[in-house]
């Protein structure tokens, strides 16, 4: 749903003095669901950003309140990923403003100007973002349990007793519990990726990113992965979701984004931009894949 009245004036950005492009995604939009009244967990305002010669954000729109769930929906090479890197500051972005809980991400605000943050605290706002990636990038050497204690123990100088309970608290309830030995080679794809899950809530994020994290996976493990993210959402988390998982959209989203061509092209709910989309390129996108 766009917000009357907050179209992009493209102004040069306050990162970069690049005026951003305006696109079909130039009017901010947020989320229609019940949590209308939440403020913004994520906020991007004419977020651009360029590989070489190749652009591949072209004036990000949009807003992601505290507890919703925003699915990001289009084709290969619609910028959907590399938006979701910006967020987390694995990309830098070129134009436009980005923030992440009220915070410039990789920036900090005094005196009315931005300066960017050194890499050691850009890598502490990062810990309150959980990512989770089509792969699983579980360490081999390292048992399940391992590799959930790994980063509260090494980044956030947990004690390692309080850092397993906690662990296996999260394996219990993405339903591992008796797998806590067990390294990677020895799961199945569903398996590894519930881990990765439970790696990424270790840190107690804020805010959880998933990067089609199921493309990867045997059809038959899909299920096992989505109703762990059905129970994060039903808890209350924050979570922005590449998918193409469009029965998940349908039942979890507050709120439903297609991109194409590195813009936002339509936002609303899931019955809006899935049961009766506006934009033509949005319908031919739905008829190849529903």
């Amino acid at each position: 749903m766009n917000l009357p009245g907050r179209t992009h004036s493209a102004q040069p950005s306050p990162v970069t003095g690049v005026s951003p492009g305006v696109g079909p995604g130039a009017a901010l939009a947020a989320g229609p669901g019940a949590l209308a009244g939440a403020p913004a967990m994520v906020r991007a305002e004419g977020v651009c950003k360029s590989f070489g010669h190749l652009q591949v954000l072209q004036g990000i729109d949009l807003e992601v309140r505290r507890g919703e769930v925003a699915v990001l929906l289009g084709p290969s090479g619609s910028g959907k990923s590399t938006f979701l890197r910006c967020i987390n500051h694995l990309e830098k972005i070129d134009a436009g403003r980005l923030a992440v809980d009220g915070e410039p991400v990789g920036y900090v605000e005094r005196d009315g100007r931005l300066h960017e943050l050194r890499e050691k605290e850009v890598a502490a706002r990062r810990t309150e973002i959980g990512m989770v990636f089509q792969r699983f990038n579980l360490f081999a050497h390292q048992t399940a349990l391992e590799n959930v204690v790994e980063a509260p123990i090494q980044v956030k100088r947990t004690p390692r007793k309080v850092a397993e309970h906690r662990a296996r608290q999260l394996l219990d309830r993405v339903g591992l519990a008796d797998k806590a030995t067990s390294y990677p080679s020895q799961l199945s794809g569903g398996q590894q990726q519930r881990v990765a899950i439970a790696r990424a809530l270790a840190m107690d994020p804020k805010l959880m990113l998933f990067d089609e994290p199921t493309s990867a996976l045997d059809p038959e493990l899909v299920g096992e992965v989505l109703d762990v993210m059905r129970d994060l959402a039903g808890d209350g988390m924050t979570m922005v979701v590449v998918t193409h998982e469009i029965g998940f959209a349908r039942e979890v989203a507050d709120l439903v984004a297609f991109m194409d061509g590195g813009v936002v092209v339509e936002t609303g709910s899931p019955q809006e931009v899935l049961g009766s989309p506006r934009h033509e390129r949005t319908r031919s996108f739905l008829s190849k894949v529903l």
